[in-house]
């Protein structure tokens, strides 16, 4: 579908979308049919949602005349119903994030500053949503990360239940075998101040390489995590 005739439809669904919210913001008893809201939805959303659809197609044809893509023509053809879609998915959305904090975009007695009513708040999201889609795909993205994604939870404090050997020349580096628990997010190996390079083989086991240290004698051995830390003695020959 060319530009033209693109530009045209779109013109239309405009003219359409324009003469429905006149008719019922100024004729509200022609359109007695129409509810004052569906369910928890006031029944301006799924019009301020079309409208920023329609708008960003007509924004399209002007933006793209130096590239424009026939094969587009069902995006444009579809944008009234993706905008009130849009528009419905992210007020529920809202109004799902507001219950859930326990607060309320209703206006408050005795309040400073004065805030947004709730209606205005749903319609400017609903037109956002509808006129930039990316938005809306970031706010599924953020919401799927919320209700689905696990928390990562508290890390374990590490525990050391034994090292073998107990002892290693203080002057050569010697593997050294640390087993207990909580050791997947290790950070560091301390032998007393000197530190040590390791391998986490699992979250019970990790392999230490000594460092030289200048004299013989006994050490606290320390695991690092993000949990915490543990010490055990060990000893310089």
């Amino acid at each position: 579908m060319d530009r033209k005739t693109t530009f045209s439809i779109a013109l239309l669904y405009l003219l359409v979308i324009l003469a429905l919210g006149l008719l019922f913001f100024a004729k509200r008893s022609f359109l007695f049919f129409v509810p004052d809201s569906f369910g928890p939805v006031p029944v301006g959303v799924p019009w301020f949602g079309a409208l920023g659809a329609v708008l960003i197609s007509l924004t399209g044809v002007f933006d793209h005349k130096r590239d424009w893509d026939n094969d587009y023509w069902p995006w444009h053809v579809a944008r009234p119903l993706i905008g009130i879609g849009l528009g419905l998915v992210s007020v529920i959305i809202l109004q799902a994030g507001i219950l859930a904090v326990g607060s309320s975009p209703q206006p408050q007695p005795n309040s400073q500053p004065t805030p947004i009513p709730a209606n205005l708040l749903y319609y400017l999201v609903a037109f956002l949503v509808g006129y930039r889609e990316e938005t809306f795909r970031d706010l599924i993205k953020r919401l799927v990360d919320v209700i689905l994604t696990p928390g990562a939870g508290t890390p374990a404090i590490p525990t050391i239940h034994a090292v073998a050997p107990a002892q290693a020349p203080h002057n050569v580096p010697a593997p050294v075998v640390i087993t207990g628990a909580g050791f997947t997010n290790a950070q560091s190996v301390k032998f007393g101040q000197s530190v040590a390079q390791f391998t986490v083989h699992s979250d019970v086991q990790l392999t230490v390489t000594t460092p030289t240290v200048p004299i013989a004698g006994a050490v606290p051995l320390t695991v690092t995590t993000k949990g915490g830390s543990a010490t055990i003695p060990f000893t310089f020959t």
